[in-house]
């Protein structure tokens, strides 16, 4: 199982909104030439699992997860797509349950220190900042970070 200290290691993780699966492996290809081995496949498209399965047979050196999922029934599919990660837009218990019942890594969107909190009682220490630029940017990510460790 991917691990957060492996995701972390990354440095960034792109975002990517692929609405054509036959874009998926020569975007992966791209990042991967710019030294970058993850990617966020949102499910803000119909081509996203599609998409995820491509870049994951193809490319098992890619790093590739699911993002926007807000339902369990997506982290299913996105699991039987080959996703190594998800991650959530906003902190749901529910979906951070489901997740962690199978067994594959969760960054949920926060922006507030109880949500945070929440998290990290769910056993969590790995969140995406989101959205960012609407909440104080890098300024409140070291903010937030002061106040929860």
């Amino acid at each position: 199982m991917l691990s957060m200290e492996q995701l972390a290691s990354c440095g960034v993780v792109p975002v990517v909104v692929l609405n054509d699966v036959k874009d998926a492996v020569p975007t992966a290809k791209a990042l991967l030439r710019g030294g970058i081995n993850v990617m966020e496949i949102t499910f803000r498209s119909d081509a996203a699992c599609a998409s995820i399965k491509k870049v994951c047979e193809e490319l098992p050196e890619v790093l590739a997860g699911a993002g926007t999922v807000t339902t369990c029934a997506q982290i299913d599919m996105a699991i039987e797509a080959g996703a190594k990660f998800i991650v959530s837009p906003g902190l749901s218990v529910k979906l951070v349950e489901y997740a962690q019942k199978k067994n594959i890594p969760i960054l949920p969107g926060t922006v507030t220190p109880s949500e945070i909190l929440t998290g990290l009682e769910l056993g969590l220490d790995t969140f995406k900042f989101f959205p960012a630029g609407q909440y104080g940017g890098i300024k409140t990510m070291k903010a937030l970070s002061d106040a929860t460790l």
